[in-house]
């Protein structure tokens, strides 16, 4: 039974960004966000027609979708959900795109607006991972994010602007569909460094081990480490769909209010040499109080010759709303524990 999941749908205006903050050509900057950015458009606009076949050329063949109800679903199932037509998206506005690997891969965070039928759904933070394959920018990774701006971790302690949120534009309420008008930040991160001798196994492990540290340093309170653990342009989406910036991230490693942080990797799976996806279950224990359990996508690049978290985005999990259907984890919802959760990590994946 397929009940109110997200399906994507929306056109996407490819306006000029804006310039990136380093020391890079402005113009090519922007003409690789650009690039991105009709990607993103030409996906949009293949799920508002509903074509299925198009969608599919648009996105990789481990194509994950995360729900905002944490829940991650396989390629089929989504293409399934686009040709049934079940949902109306009115647009996707992008906050921020996050250029690395030398352009080959792209980290987009944005605004998405959907309705149903004429009823507008919350407003909900979306990021996207791309990949470009054979010269062709594809979605590889979907995860969102209902948007509730006056729910969750504050940074105004911090003195920092905004209170830490990395974009002005973070406001939830319902969706609308008139353009807010802003302009997407853009970025480029560094160069990944020496090529990789490493095998694929040692590779696996090297991913595997900073995602741990960067848990287990944030954990206990050691700023050197997140701080060389945390790529240049790092940014973090809470599960209230905020995003904050790496200084907020690096001023709560400071504040040490953490009794535990726990990553249960679910899938890694690698893009060339210096992009991976990490999906796993997150585990919080803040103030002597667990916290949800949550899903988290860790995008990882490897920068300066390390492999470093440049996007963490964790949702709530809760299976009892959205599809049953198509699930690639088998997850509940309850609060976060201490020992590793006893449930297999794979379900079965209906394909028709």
């Amino acid at each position: 039974m397929i009940v109110r999941s997200i399906v994507m749908t929306a056109l996407l205006a490819a306006a000029p960004l804006a310039a990136s903050t380093q020391t890079v050509p402005v113009a090519s900057t922007t003409d690789a966000a650009q690039l991105v950015v009709a990607a993103e458009s030409a996906w949009a606009a293949s799920i508002q027609s509903c074509n299925a076949e198009t969608t599919g050329a648009l996105i990789t063949e481990d194509f994950t979708y995360t729900d905002f109800n944490g829940m991650t679903y396989s390629r089929a199932w989504f293409l399934k959900m686009v040709k049934a037509c079940t949902q109306t998206l009115v647009r996707i506005e992008p906050m921020y795109v996050g250029l690395h690997d030398g352009d080959r891969s792209a980290i987009v965070l944005s605004k998405l607006h959907t309705f149903e039928k004429a009823a507008p759904i919350e407003i909900r933070h979306l990021t996207h991972v791309l990949v470009k394959e054979n010269n062709t920018w594809r979605v590889a990774h979907h995860h969102s994010t209902v948007m509730k701006s006056d729910v969750g971790p504050g940074g105004d302690q911090y003195g920092l602007p905004r209170g830490g949120k990395a974009f002005a534009q973070l406001t939830g309420g319902p969706s609308t569909r008139t353009p807010e008008g802003f302009l997407p930040t853009v970025t480029r991160g560094p160069a990944a460094g020496a090529v990789s001798t490493a095998g694929r196994i040692a590779t696996e492990k090297d991913v595997i081990d900073a995602a741990f540290s960067y848990a287990t340093s944030f954990q206990n309170c050691q700023t050197p480490t997140v701080d060389r653990l945390l790529a240049r342009h790092y940014l973090i989406t809470g599960f209230n769909g905020m995003t904050y910036t790496r200084i907020w991230m690096i001023k709560g490693t400071e504040d040490c209010y953490h009794n535990l942080q726990r990553i249960e990797p679910l899938q890694l799976r690698f893009y060339g040499d210096n992009t991976a996806i990490l999906l796993g279950r997150y585990h919080q224990i803040a103030n002597n109080r667990a916290a949800d359990l949550r899903h988290l996508t860790l995008v990882m690049v490897r920068e300066d010759g390390e492999w470093r978290v440049a996007l963490h985005h964790s949702t709530t999990f809760n299976e009892n709303v959205g599809s049953a259907e198509g699930k690639l984890f088998y997850s509940e919802g309850g609060n976060s524990t201490i020992v590793s959760l006893p449930y297999p990590n794979r379900v079965h994946v209906k394909t028709k």
